[in-house]
């Protein structure tokens, strides 16, 4: 299987090298990477051609005269790639060696499955203590049917939702669904997984497979800041992504009992508990708050348990090679 990578680029020179050097060195799988540039401003569409006449493999495509953003820019590559798989890497992060050829092998052994993905490493140069693995908190080792990683991951968040980079998906099943939608600025990456999550199983597993640099110039630290989604913009363009989902599942036809209150929860934990004269649009009701708080309590219990089986394993280790010492 071809895996087509998609690199959408917006002044990225300083790390577009590195970021193409990483799919370069992806082995065992055929691949092709289209760099789309969106109207950069630096040396980063010269740089991309570089690249292109030294690879046949690489193609530089541009989203037009006007910056469109990173969505329009991804559905350039799309409508422009050959490959059977399709995989998506922006221009400052970079895939982990053997990162295609696992996600290819993974949707092969799992032909019911649309997708695949895992956890990406967040980088934060300079401010290595802050880097950490995103973690698949009960989901990765499986396949899931439809919505449930819609309503386990992008709504209620109990496992962290992937990066672009840690994602490969079967070509016509992007295609089916229309690529990403193009209306937001944040959570844009978003609007494509509620679209297979919607419609189609998933495969997730633990396979660390890129990494993903958050550095001053990124969309997250630019919009987040130091509070990193705690800000009111962030907040705004989450309550109005929560809008778009409901409205796009509605049409859809697939606006089913699970996703409606798992949109509830997650609106009472995006905008706070409903006003006492019932305005708010969507009420949520007392056994959807005793659900939502559940969720946390759970939530804690499996990272209480998460860190006790690691204490466990230190201890077993420290146990054995007191022993091997004697």
């Amino acid at each position: 299987m071809k895996v087509s990578v998609v690199m959408p680029c917006r002044d990225a020179a300083p790390y577009l090298p590195e970021a193409v050097a990483s799919v370069r060195r992806q082995a065992g799988v055929e691949w092709e990477l289209l760099v789309v540039d969106d109207g950069s401003t630096d040396a980063s569409l010269s740089l991309a051609r570089e690249q292109a006449e030294a690879d046949p493999r690489i193609r530089v495509l541009a989203t037009g005269a006007d910056r469109r953003g990173a969505a329009a820019a991804r559905n350039v590559g799309l409508a422009a790639a050959d490959g059977d798989l399709m995989a998506f890497l922006d221009a400052d992060d970079v895939l982990l060696p053997g990162t295609l050829h696992h996600r290819a092998e993974a949707l092969r052994a799992q032909p019911a499955a649309v997708a695949t993905y895992g956890p990406s490493r967040w980088r934060h140069p300079g401010h290595p203590h802050l880097d950490r693995d995103e973690r698949m908190r009960g989901v990765a080792g499986r396949v899931h049917p439809p919505p449930a990683l819609l309503n386990k991951v992008v709504l209620l968040n109990r496992s962290d939702v992937p990066c672009t980079c840690g994602v490969v998906v079967r070509a016509g099943a992007v295609r089916e669904v229309g690529g990403f939608d193009e209306g937001f600025y944040l959570f844009e990456d978003q609007t494509l997984w509620v679209k297979l999550f919607l419609r189609h199983p998933v495969h997730v597993d633990a396979f660390v497979g890129a990494e993903y640099r958050r550095h001053p110039g990124s969309l997250t630290a630019r919009v987040d800041g130091p509070g990193a989604f705690g800000t009111p913009r962030h907040a705004s363009a989450r309550q109005n992504f929560l809008d778009w989902v409901e409205s796009y599942a509605r049409h859809e036809g697939r606006l089913d009992a699970s996703v409606e209150r798992s949109l509830r929860i997650a609106r009472h934990r995006a905008e706070g508990p409903a006003p006492a004269d019932g305005s708010h649009r969507a009420a949520v009701t007392r056994s959807d708050r005793l659900a939502a708080s559940w969720l946390e309590v759970e939530s804690t219990f499996t990272r209480q348990a998460a860190r006790a089986r690691r204490w466990r394993r230190r201890a077993g280790l420290a146990v054995r090679d007191k022993r091997a010492r004697a």
